[in-house]
């Protein structure tokens, strides 16, 4: 036999089974596990709350949530915290595309997003020692459980079952009351059988091995699948190395969160975090111990033997007084302040798919842990101690690496905090989310425009080159997965290009006489009608410099009806102002046969401008030096869009209204009033209302806007610089956020903000996506040109992308 053979033989010789380091038996109930030294356990996943514009007092209200939890467990329960990280699912990202967007188009954004993204879940787990190994058979010899369970003596299974039944219903009380504590900050849910047994398979095998749900007894046969080496510095499960970290010490000075940037480490890993509480006597006996110590050796031997201790002539160790001044601190915690204290236990497993990425992987996590005044050690010869350690229910022996620490700082060190996930259905529409984003975690978040309610109505804010002309394109196709109709009133023009592209429906109006006409009197004949026609003259009246009276309203409603009275093809502006009396006449003027916007008011026919289209845009960009024009426009267009919005037989048809560059909008009264009240009632017709500014100030200003501000409870802020407190006050913000909503990165976070959640998002696009919603005139003139030339979309972006 060749030295390498015999080499190989006696590895394979001193292997054990992995099953023999497992502790779990089987399940109780369907949420109670039993483990093979006699314990229980039980797994919940938690959603806990992000961070995103909380104030530090806001962290604080949660960890203070989570000490209470720490607090009332008793000294036998071990409670557990438990992060992954894993690859997300290939099908993550909601595939879009219809006949008018080929789907290969935004596919390539989908790879790209699941290839450097990853998925963070938030587990909890509760061991309890049931103490089923402390009964003895007759003649004092201990017997395992599992042989009395077993065994032919009636009394003995009995006595074993009771004990088991027993300590299950104790176990389900500890974990309902524990979730009670801090269902507020952090909602969960138990896990049952399969549940968790794909989370503890997970954790015991390879990730993504998938491990049996087993009935019966002897989980620890079934749940061990992979092969496990042990190396000088690194472990590997079927091939696969990961290397496993363990806490020494907690930082001196621990603020909540600490390890948030764990969070953002963009790899395959896993961190268990476990407490185990100490009685008060046992915590301080604990704490007196060590202080004495310190105190004791705050002088030499010498000192002590010359009996000079405590005088000039003796050298004071400075270090030692100051730990022994920090553990009687400590002491006062403990029992004037009531904060508890336990045993700490945390340990982070990171796999890689070769030796070389671990390497480069140890390097972040020294500096994340480090960068915090954490230290820890990455395990070599007790690398399978600490692995097999960290599995909820194991023998609590089986933990080396525990320490004595205040539950603060203990939570210090853990990840009660996490990125919102989103909502990956609409319940409302009971379809996919609107578009998929990412966290600054990497992770994914799954936007939906109603944000999980039945109100869609939303605000856009941001600078000047922030990107909201970039990121309404993004919102707005990604919409096009409904089949919606989509209105937009526009004074940018940053819809021009993508309408063509769409082929969708155009209206310009053009101060200069040019564009499309407005025929008011093709409205529908009706009450209805003829309330907004009669409001709508005397809007025109007044730009005209006439004053209306109480009698010239009933005038101007009974020449209304007369002009609906006469022949279809002859309703114009000339004809009702030619029945106006004369003291009107002069006001009127200029809308009307060669005055200054008579083109655009007083022409025949009976073709509607807002033909109905699914993509209808209203540009108003060439009259926006013409306040009095875009006023009377803008009020008469609103006006058709509703009726539009509002047809009975797309009642359940999603309608989305755009109000691009509001603050021009909103500056006029009536427009104001309209779009306010518009957002109270839509939502009864399923239409979601979107406005789109960089002016706050306006946004703030009157009794009107607040009004309105007030109905549209989800908002979209991008970065502004300048955002005063005194005007993020008026949009409900606090300081926290302000100063957050001003550090945004310009043109790639967002902070999204609605009544369930809050969180900064950011939109990373590869070059295919990017030509297909840049707003940019340049880029916008090229992707036409491109389009022209090719004759199809999909080979113009992907020639646009292969050029950049």
């Amino acid at each position: 036999m060749t030295p390498i053979t015999q080499s190989s033989r006696q590895r394979f010789e001193q292997a054990g089974s992995l099953a023999d380091e497992l502790p779990y038996w089987g399940w109780v109930d369907k949420r109670t596990l039993l483990t093979r030294p006699g314990g229980l356990v039980t797994l919940a996943e938690l959603h806990p709350c992000g961070i995103a514009g909380c104030s530090p007092e806001d962290l604080d209200h949660v960890l203070a949530s989570w000490m209470r939890l720490l607090g009332q467990l008793d000294e036998d329960v071990r409670f557990s915290l438990i992060v992954t990280r894993r690859p997300v699912r290939s099908d993550a990202v909601a595939a879009i595309g219809n006949e008018r967007l080929p789907a290969a188009i935004f596919q390539s954004r989908a790879d790209e997003i699941v290839r450097r993204s990853g998925e963070l879940r938030f587990y909890a787990a509760w061991a309890l020692d049931s103490r089923l190994q402390e009964a003895r058979q007759k003649g004092g010899v201990a017997a395992s459980w599992l042989k009395r369970l077993t065994s032919n003596d009636k009394a003995q299974r009995l006595y074993v079952q009771e004990s088991i039944a027993r300590a299950s219903e104790r176990m389900q009380r500890i974990v309902d009351a524990s979730r009670g504590l801090v269902t507020d900050v952090c909602p969960s849910t138990v896990l049952e059988e399969k549940q968790a047994t794909a989370v503890l398979g997970d954790m015991i095998n390879r990730p993504g091995t998938v491990a049996p749900v087993h009935e019966g007894g002897a989980l620890h046969w079934s749940w061990g699948l992979s092969q496990l080496e042990g190396h000088r510095r690194h472990l590997t499960l079927d091939d696969e190395p990961l290397a496993v970290y363990s806490l020494l010490e907690p930082p001196p000075k621990a603020t909540a969160n600490i390890l948030w940037e764990l969070l953002t480490l963009r790899a395959t890993w896993t961190f268990v975090w476990e407490w185990q509480g100490l009685s008060i006597g046992k915590a301080r006996g604990i704490i007196r111990a060590a202080q004495k110590h310190f105190f004791s050796s705050r002088y030499s031997m010498m000192a002590h033997a010359r009996g000079t201790e405590g005088t000039d002539a003796a050298l004071v160790d400075s270090a030692a007084a100051a730990e022994s001044a920090a553990l009687g601190d400590a002491l006062v915690e403990l029992q004037p302040d009531g904060i508890p204290w336990g045993k700490l236990a945390a340990s982070l497993s990171i796999h890689a798919p070769d030796l070389q990425q671990i390497e480069e992987l140890d390097s972040s996590v020294v500096k994340i842990f480090t960068g915090r005044d954490i230290k820890i050690l990455r395990e070599g010869y007790g690398q399978l101690s600490a692995w097999f350690a960290r599995l909820p229910g194991q023998a609590a022996s089986r933990q080396l690496r525990r320490m004595p620490v205040s539950a603060g700082s203990a939570l210090c060190c853990s990840a009660i905090f996490a990125p919102g996930r989103g909502d990956p259905e609409s319940d409302h529409l009971e379809a996919p989310a609107l578009a998929t984003l990412e966290t600054r975690c990497g992770t994914l978040y799954d936007y939906d425009l109603f944000a999980g309610s039945d109100v869609g109505h939303s605000l856009v804010l941001g600078s000047t080159g922030a990107g909201k002309s970039f990121l309404l394109n993004f919102l707005l196709v990604h919409a096009l997965r409904y089949n919606p109709r989509v209105s937009i009133l526009d004074l940018g023009g940053s819809y021009r290009n993508l309408t063509a592209m769409l082929g969708g429906s155009y209206l310009r109006l053009d101060g200069a006489g040019g564009g499309t006409p407005l025929r008011p009197f093709t409205l529908p004949k009706g009450e209805q009608t003829y309330e907004f026609l009669t409001g709508w003259i005397t809007q025109l009246l007044k730009l005209g410099g006439y004053s209306t009276t109480g009698d010239d309203t009933t005038d101007i409603r009974a020449r209304v009806e007369d002009v609906y009275g006469i022949a279809p093809e002859q309703r114009r502006m000339s004809s009702l102002v030619e029945t106006l009396p004369p003291r009107m006449k002069s006001a009127m003027t200029r809308w009307m046969g060669g005055g200054q916007w008579g083109k655009i008011f007083d022409v025949p026919g009976q073709g509607k401008e807002i033909d109905g289209s699914d993509w209808q845009v209203v540009d108003l960009t060439g009259a926006k030096d013409f306040p009095d024009l875009v006023s009377a426009a803008l009020s008469y267009c609103l006006e058709r869009l509703r009726l539009e919005l509002e047809r009975p037989e797309e009642t359940t048809r999603l309608k989305i209204l755009v109000v691009d560059e509001a603050w021009r909008f909103l500056a006029e009264p009536a427009t104001a009033n309209y779009l306010a009240e518009a957002a109270r009632t839509w939502r009864k017709r399923n239409a979601a209302l979107v406005l789109a500014t960089q002016s706050v100030t306006d946004v703030v200003g009157g009794a009107a806007t607040g009004a309105l501000i007030e109905s549209i409870p989800n908002r979209l802020f991008l970065s502004i610089r300048d955002l005063s407190y005194e005007a993020a006050a008026s949009l409900q913000l606090s300081e926290a956020e302000t100063s957050l909503i001003r550090g945004l990165v310009p043109k790639r976070e967002v902070y999204a903000r609605n009544p369930n959640s809050r969180e900064v998002l950011t939109l990373n696009v590869d070059k295919r996506s990017y030509w297909m919603f840049t707003s940019n005139p340049i880029e916008e003139e090229k992707r036409s040109t491109a389009i022209k030339r090719t004759g199809d979309l999909q080979q113009a972006i992907e020639d646009l992308a292969r050029g950049s």
